[in-house]
């Protein structure tokens, strides 16, 4: 562990390339008057709760404030502390170990979001679930948005597979919607020629509603995309498709306005609070208005210039630099 005399101890365990490490990644990165540790046991282990108390007492002299980018509980801290909810996906759509998930939040987290100086989030739409599910002041729960990456253009290759396509970025857990979004594109009155791009793992049920809408030889999975490969997909596609049922924030529809690739996505939780009239958004428990929209954005070459013009000026609206300063004021603020 670090020993120095800056004023924030922060916890780098999250870093990495997609979700919460994203989001870890780029703020850390950018905090000041921080030292940042990367090593121990995963944050969210129930080794952790032993081992971080400690290692925060052997720091309690040299640091004033503990900030985590991530929602691991610190149930025992001698020094105050931040720490990041991005969500409440894990309880809104458990998935697998529903009952494990609600235990670990009930009797971990809930106590260490209402004992720490403020809880980070991402979105209006987290920080009011994230209120009532405490039942804290408003001022405890502070919002700081995300960012996305100023190097991201529409200027660079283009992953030109020989057919058109859709493209759906992001993993295929059961919130992600990918099988409704696959019974839409089958229902869709657009071109036989138009592929169904999905960056995600190939599941059961995907495999199950390709095969029973006869889709095999449209739909395609990309496999692992590096930054690189995923730029170029996402140039390449004539849409970014992501019905999402819940997102914290919900990054591919902006990083496929930074791209100049127009993006349809869901009318529910922080998804139209992010991208305003820049997208297509359609109700994602719906299959007929998912059809509908893909409709529109695939056939209406007019509205997908719209869509790319207003898409260029939205996503200036958000970076990762005054992401980090958001969080640097409330750290700053103790």
């Amino acid at each position: 562990m670090l020993v120095n005399q800056n004023f924030i101890l922060a916890d780098g365990r999250w870093n990495g390339p997609h979700g919460i490490g994203r989001f870890s990644t780029e703020v850390l990165s950018r905090l000041q008057n921080a030292d940042i540790f990367t090593e121990g046991p995963n944050p969210l282990s129930l080794a952790n709760l032993f081992w971080q108390p400690y290692q925060l007492r052997q720091q309690k002299k040299h640091h004033k404030v503990f900030y985590s980018p991530g929602f691991n509980p610190i149930l025992l801290s001698p020094m105050p502390y931040v720490f990041t909810i991005c969500d409440l996906i894990h309880l809104e759509h458990p998935g697998k170990f529903k009952q494990l998930k609600q235990l670990y939040y009930e009797k971990l987290t809930k106590p260490s979001a209402r004992k720490a100086y403020k809880i980070i989030t991402i979105s209006e739409y987290s920080k009011q679930r994230i209120l009532e599910w405490l039942n804290v002041p408003e001022e405890h729960v502070v919002n700081v948005s995300c960012g996305v990456d100023q190097h991201l253009s529409p200027e660079g290759p283009k992953h030109l597979p020989g057919y058109p396509y859709l493209l759906h970025i992001g993993n295929t857990k059961a919130h992600k919607n990918v099988v409704r979004l696959i019974e839409a594109f089958a229902q869709a009155n657009i071109a036989g020629d138009i592929h169904l791009v999905l960056t995600g793992n190939r599941t059961e049920d995907i495999t199950q509603a390709i095969q029973k809408n006869h889709l095999e030889d449209r739909v395609v999975f990309s496999g692992v995309l590096d930054e690189a490969a995923l730029a170029s997909y996402y140039r390449g596609a004539v849409a970014v498709a992501f019905p999402s049922l819940i997102e914290g924030f919900g990054l591919p529809p902006l990083e496929a306005m930074a791209y100049g690739t127009p993006a349809l996505t869901s009318n529910t939780s922080s998804l139209p609070e992010v991208t305003g009239d820049a997208a297509i958004l359609v109700d994602p428990y719906d299959i007929h208005s998912i059809a509908a929209g893909i409709e529109q954005i695939v056939n209406e070459a007019e509205l997908r210039k719209t869509l790319i013009a207003k898409g260029l000026q939205r996503v200036k609206l958000f970076s990762w630099d005054a992401t980090a300063a958001a969080v640097q004021q409330v750290l700053n603020h103790y």
